[in-house]
């Protein structure tokens, strides 16, 4: 059986508060000749409580042992026969309490004895059985509407859940190929600079520190400020200007104002590094990547399109991984714009707490 949390607060207050009112409101305008009894009414509130508490009880613990025909028949009568000695019962003893004799008249002034045809007519059994008959199917009805749509949640949440979690080790998995990839094309050039050229090797390095430093403290963390982002991107660009030189310029314009929303780590760099990917490097016809600002709380990664000749060897790892975190954080993902001069990939920047 299914652990299914049922909110089904209000619904117990209404049934215990309303009918209380209409008692408090009767006794208020009766009066005997021993006037109002506190104690009566207080009497029938209690015993409103108890069919509006038992009756839940017995529906939901029943639900839990018993299945088939044999719930709905326990279970109606159960309900029935609860309600049936409650009322017998609070009546009698509020009838006690204000006149000092056990009274089996009903409302109508008609009394019970042990004729069945009276019994079915008339008196406190039989008004009490058949109160019990309607109030016992309306919080039976009510209860197992409540419950079915608690079930639906549950079954939706769980749906979800069970979403995340393979989203998660998809993106686990995109994780444990991007970084690899990552470092091993850097520490080729890394290898390429110390033969080459010494001096740039040691400032690639210091480079390369900085964005694994940054690799290491948010590669687990779901967001990080478009701020930090903004920092690491710039640190990859240097790695990139010391690998391709004049090839590659990248040009930043992004509004302070949303400095502070948030975006999956390592998004700018996958894309930046999906356009280095895509195109042709040279020095007399450079990449030339943006990075500027689109409406509604959007940032675009804009470059020229410079074909490169012959295939490009691409796996689409860059974007599932980014594609896969936003679909895990229930928001939009890669949105591409693209012709034959410009490409464009437009992601959404994510209010704090959203």
């Amino acid at each position: 059986m299914l652990k299914i949390k049922v909110k089904d607060k209000w619904f117990r207050i209404v049934s215990i508060v309303v009918p209380s009112l209409v008692v408090i409101y009767i006794i208020g305008l009766i009066h005997d000749k021993n006037g109002v009894s506190f104690v009566r009414g207080l009497i029938y509130i209690i015993t409103i409580i108890l069919i509006s508490e038992g009756s839940r009880y017995i529906i939901y613990n029943f639900r839990r042992k018993l299945s088939g025909f044999a719930r709905v028949i326990i279970t109606f009568l159960a309900g029935i026969c609860w309600i049936s000695l409650l009322l017998t019962a609070g009546v009698l003893l509020g009838n006690f309490v204000t006149t000092g004799i056990i009274d089996w008249t009903v409302f109508d002034g008609s009394s019970i004895t042990f004729n069945h045809r009276r019994f079915m007519m008339g008196g406190l059994l039989g008004f009490s059985f058949l109160s019990a008959c309607l109030i016992f199917p309306v919080l039976w009805i009510t209860y197992e509407v409540i419950y079915h749509f608690a079930k639906l949640q549950h079954s939706e949440k769980e749906k979800e859940r069970l979403e995340k979690e393979k989203l998660k080790a998809e993106l686990q998995q995109l994780k444990g190929i991007v970084n690899p990839h990552f470092l091993f094309n850097n520490l080729n050039s890394l290898s390429s600079l110390i033969i080459e050229n010494p001096e740039n090797a040691q400032s690639f390095l210091d480079e390369l520190t900085k964005v694994f430093r940054y690799l290491l403290r948010n590669n687990e963390t779901e967001l990080t400020s478009l701020s930090q982002e903004l920092g690491f991107i710039k640190s990859y660009y240097n790695l990139l200007q010391t690998r391709y030189g004049e090839a590659i310029r990248m040009d930043i314009k992004i509004d302070p104002v949303v400095e502070d929303l948030l975006i999956p780590p390592l998004t700018l760099q996958l894309l930046v590094e999906n356009a280095v990917k895509h195109n042709r490097l040279q020095k007399d016809d450079p990449l030339n990547i943006e990075l500027i600002t689109a409406k509604g709380n959007k940032l675009a990664v804009r470059n020229n399109v410079l074909k490169r000749v012959g295939p490009v060897e691409s796996t689409g790892i860059g974007l599932q991984n980014i594609n896969a975190r936003y679909r895990m954080l229930k928001q939009p993902g890669v949105e591409i714009e693209k012709d034959d001069h410009f490409f464009a990939a437009v992601i959404t920047l994510i209010r704090p707490g959203v």
